[in-house]
């Protein structure tokens, strides 16, 4: 269809009418006839309807979406074509949601950015160059700034990724294909999507990560463009070729008069029309026009980070959009305007062209009407503007640009300030929509117009062109106007419409004019990682009620925050660094929290924390904080109430019969000395001596009595020595006692007795099961005849702990040689860190008949290694030389017939200090035979690594073996080995 702008439909209709309807027709447009730029200051509509032009924010989906392509850099977050769940991970169904997003509806366009939830991310170097990433084979490139801890735990794995395919693809994403496809969302090979630009995106559920389904928005370069200023074959210079697509693209992609030249030449796929004008000839488009103002894209204007090019626009463009709106958007971001002359289409741009005519007040038809606009009525004057754009700086959101305001013309409209607020859909360039507000400004000021005729001397004259008028009258000298419209009258004169320009309008100076642009806080960029506040650890004891210390433990605290909803910690051992244990506490508040599983006594342990957020969000964990716990041990009160019920009742029952033959004893005495015995005999004797406050005593009782039921047997020696008030005495007694009813016992104790304070021991024995051994003392201990220079070792010693009496047992030398026999060992008691160093050696005794369950001994655990380093550079001569040469001794002591691998490994720097490339030649040899070489030439004054390995087998002879390990190098006198280079070998005894 034809594009007409206003006043091409005005000339179009003046064409067949008089002078008089001509002219005021033409008078009439003339305020139409100025930029678009322009045009949007006087609140003039552009479009009879609003279209959607530039940044597409919102993810689309349905199915009345219409079709869409990029022009330059844009950004869009698509049409939604598929999404699914799939796959599990760290036990979780569904763990991966994948989205399969359209982008362009025309191929070759590049994918140059990428937000994620409104956050800029980080694309492989080369990206837009990508036809589809294959980081990973199968999900694509994952993004840098979604590779974490899974849930804040573990090593950091990736949680997104993206391929993106350019529109050229031939088949489907085979992931999506193999992983995603079910019979309620089918994806299958046929999933092409060919000629489209789309974009498959993989997410992994993490619960402090993703706070619903994530978004995404894209920054395209847009469809490569057929630029006629780089066609040689056309005027311009450069390989592209209108007929030859795949020579399309370049830096005109961007620019506004290269994206309407496509426009109106027809966007096609695969040879169908999907946008713009059909059919239309090139002819229709005069080429040198068309160079001239792409050119004045391109010219550079310096910026404030350099030069950068005049105009450049970018956006989206949906295909249900009106094309002379389309056009109208692009213009307005280069100040154009767009002409059709007899079927051909011309456009102009930014500054006014140098001038193509002149001509004076003599020239002009005196006897025509003439119209003079000298200034703008009020309604018509603007002396401020402030536009709105998409600002990439702050995510492509609608930014607005600094105000420019013009104290002088808001005096002149009497103190009045007149705003415009253009929209400049497509201009994402902060700087440029700067130099679109000043320009229009200034040339909105230009009110002077004028509407006359010339001659036919003027019929060559068109629409755009810029002429220079010299008049006494008006008091212009060469002043430049433009031809905004012309009507072409039957005896070939011209009635033209001329509005006044200035080139100057157009200057700009990036110190003076910019003014750098702050962005508003529209990119919702996430938090960052918050630390856990002054986190501590510290070894603690349990203690129970009595104050005792019953289990070690680790007492770890934190600084409390708002939006927390736990902290979680992790334990390891410092030694190895493997995992005790790992928890949270749901009361971040406490501040604190004593961890007691699986935590041992006198061990070093590490312990970080991490908060748990209350929303998704990242977290750091703490570093790891060393901890020794306290030397806590197990007590007899760790046994629980059932054992200790248990053995406590069988204490009980003990005692009763041990009290049982007490009594029974105590009984029977009682009855003999009551003198109901049948037979009774008795020997007294007593040995005393006393002189003053001194006495001295021994006494000794001996009894023996029988009746019809008991007999009973019984001595007593007892030693007293007294001086005055002091009293020590020793009681040797003993009782035996047999019963009719076949019940004995016995007693024997011993008692001493120093001022009251009493020691001794009392056996007592009332039958098998039945008896005590009760000592009364307050140390234990033996002595071996012989050993130790008769010194007795203290076994025990008894005290009070919180006034309970408790025994303490010396733990040292208490098993005898060969005491400790398997059945007193647990299976697995006997570990590693039980043994010391150095206690089990060669001379400790023999293991034998060891069957494979028996003993496990690491791979290459006994090794005998050998180092050997090059001392002194080794210059070579072109010859065969050597420069590494030992012995490597092997003692196979124990290993005689079994097989021993020798591994050796050379590493050496080789420099070609000469012109030219020079080529040398590396041998390793172990054993006498060739085990590894290496050839490599090298450029001068360049250095190379050498590396060299092998491996040989040989067989012990139950003595030492020697080996010899050497290497060979080989090349010209002008290269050398560089010092430092070292040779290791090592055997290894299995």
């Amino acid at each position: 269809m034809a594009i007409f702008t206003t006043i091409a439909a005005a000339i179009s209709a003046a064409f067949f009418a008089g002078s008089a309807i001509a002219t005021t027709l033409i008078a009439g447009g003339l305020a139409l006839a100025a930029s678009y730029a322009v045009r949007a200051l006087t609140g003039q509509p552009q479009s009879s309807a609003k279209e959607s032009f530039g940044v597409q924010g919102q993810l689309a989906g349905g199915g009345d979406v219409p079709r869409s392509f990029g022009l330059g850099d844009h950004l869009t977050a698509g049409s939604l074509v598929y999404a699914n769940t799939h796959g599990a991970g760290y036990d979780t169904p569904n763990a991966f949601l994948t989205q399969v997003i359209a982008l362009s509806d025309l191929p070759g366009e590049r994918l140059v950015g990428l937000w994620v939830n409104g956050a800029r991310v980080t694309l492989p170097a080369g990206a837009a160059d990508y036809t589809s990433w294959t980081d990973d084979d199968d999900l694509g490139y994952p993004i840098p700034e979604y590779i974490r801890p899974h849930n804040g735990e573990g090593s950091p794995t990736p949680h997104l990724w993206v391929k993106f395919y350019d529109g050229t693809q031939t088949a489907a994403d085979r992931f999506t294909v193999a992983q995603c496809n079910s019979a309620e969302r089918p994806y299958t090979s046929a999933h092409v999507g060919k000629g489209v630009c789309y974009a498959v995106v993989h997410a992994f559920n993490d619960e402090n990560l993703w706070n619903g389904f994530p978004t995404f928005k894209f920054e395209l370069s847009g469809v490569p463009l057929y630029d006629p200023s780089r066609d040689s074959t056309v005027g311009g210079s450069g390989p592209q070729r209108y007929g030859v697509p795949s020579t399309w693209g370049g830096d005109g992609d961007n620019f506004p008069a290269v994206q309407i030249y496509n426009i109106l030449r027809g966007f096609s796929y695969g040879g169908a029309w999907l946008y713009g004008l059909q059919s239309t000839a090139a002819a229709r488009l005069p080429v040198a026009n068309w160079i001239v103002q792409i050119e004045k894209c391109r010219s550079p204007v310096i910026g404030a980070n350099g030069p950068e090019p005049s105009y450049r626009t970018g956006g989206q463009i949906d295909v249900n959009a009106q094309t002379a709106n389309a056009i109208e958007a692009i213009l307005t971001g280069c100040q154009g305007r767009i002409s059709e002359i007899g079927g051909f289409y011309k456009i102009h741009l930014g500054a006014p062209d140098s001038p193509t005519f002149t001509f004076s007040d003599s020239d002009i038809l005196s006897t025509e009407t003439q119209v003079y606009r000298p200034f703008f009525s009020l309604a018509d004057s603007v002396n401020g503007i402030q536009a709105t754009y998409p600002d990439p700086a702050q995510g492509w959101n609608t930014a607005t640009a600094p105000a420019y305001y013009r104290s002088d013309l808001e005096a002149r409209d009497g103190d009045r300030r007149l705003m415009a607020n253009p929209s400049f859909d497509f201009v994402p360039y902060a700087e440029q929509v700067q130099r679109l507000q000043k320009s229009a400004i200034e040339e909105a000021q230009r009110a002077r117009t004028h509407t006359l005729t010339l001659p036919p001397a003027f019929w060559i004259v068109e629409p755009g062109d810029v002429g220079e008028w010299t008049s006494a009258r008006n008091g212009y000298s060469a002043k430049q106007f433009r031809v905004d419209a012309m009507v072409d009258r039957a005896n070939l004169d011209a009635v033209l419409s001329l509005t006044e320009v200035d080139p100057s309008d157009y200057d700009w100076n990036s110190d003076a004019d910019f003014t750098p642009v702050t962005g508003g806080g529209t990119i919702s960029n996430p938090p960052a990682p918050q630390a856990i506040d002054s986190f501590a650890a510290q070894p603690y004891t349990l203690v129970d009620s009595d104050g005792i210390g019953r289990r070690p433990a680790i007492l770890i605290s934190w600084g409390v925050q708002p939006g927390i909803s736990a902290v979680q910690f992790e334990v390891r051992l410092a030694a190895d660094g493997s995992s005790v244990t790992r928890g949270r506490s749901d009361r971040p508040t406490a501040g604190n929290l004593i961890i007691t599983q699986s935590i041992l006594p006198a061990t070093d342990y590490e312990v970080r924390a991490q908060y748990v957020p209350s929303s998704p969000r990242d977290m750091l964990w703490s570093d790891w904080i060393a901890v020794t716990t306290p030397d806590v041990r197990f007590s007899l009160a760790e046994f629980d109430a059932a054992l200790t019920a248990q053995v406590t009742t069988l204490r009980d029952a003990l005692q009763e019969q041990i009290d049982y033959a007490l009594n029974r004893i105590a009984a029977i005495a009682s009855n003999q000395d009551a003198g109901n015995w049948l037979d009774k005999k008795e020997v007294r004797s007593q040995l005393s001596a006393r002189s003053k406050a001194a006495f001295a005593e021994i006494e000794d009782v001996r009894t023996v009595a029988v009746t019809t039921e008991a007999a009973f047997a019984s001595f007593s020696t007892t030693a007293t020595a007294t001086w005055g008030s002091t009293t020590a005495f020793v009681e040797n007694s003993a009782t035996a006692i047999a019963t009719l009813d076949n019940y004995a016992a016995a007693q024997y104790a011993v008692t001493l007795n120093v001022n009251g304070y009493a020691t001794g021991f009392n056996l007592v024995n009332g039958g098998a099961g039945v008896s005590t051994f009760t000592i009364v003392a307050d140390k234990f201990q033996i002595q071996l005849p012989g050993y130790n220079g008769n010194a007795p070792l203290p076994v025990f010693t008894v005290g009070t702990i919180n006034g309970v009496a408790a025994i303490g047992i010396n733990g040292a030398n208490v098993y005898l040689d060969g005491g400790i026999f398997t059945r007193h060992i647990a299976t697995g008691a006997v570990t590693a860190g039980k043994i010391a160093t150095g206690t089990i050696t060669s001379d400790s005794g023999v293991i034998g008949a060891l069957g494979v369950q028996s003993l496990s001994i690491a791979d290459n655990a006994a090794t005998v290694p050998a180092v050997q380093t090059l001392g002194s550079n080794v210059n070579g001569n072109g010859s065969n030389q050597l420069f590494f040469s030992f012995n490597l001794s092997i003692d196979t002591t124990g290993l005689s017939g079994k097989v021993v691998p020798i591994y050796a490994n050379l590493h050496a720097q080789w420099v070609n200090g000469s012109t030219g490339n020079q080529s040398s030649e590396f041998v390793l040899f172990l054993n006498g035979s060739p085990a590894d070489g290496y050839t490599s030439t090298i450029g001068s004054g360049q250095l190379a690594l050498v590396l060299l390995s092998g491996s040989v087998s040989i067989t012990g002879t139950g003595g030492t073996i020697t080996v010899p390990i050497s290497a060979r190098f080989s090349g010209a006198a002008a290269t050398y080995i560089a010092a430092g280079g070292n040779i290791f070998a090592m055997a290894v005894k299995r």
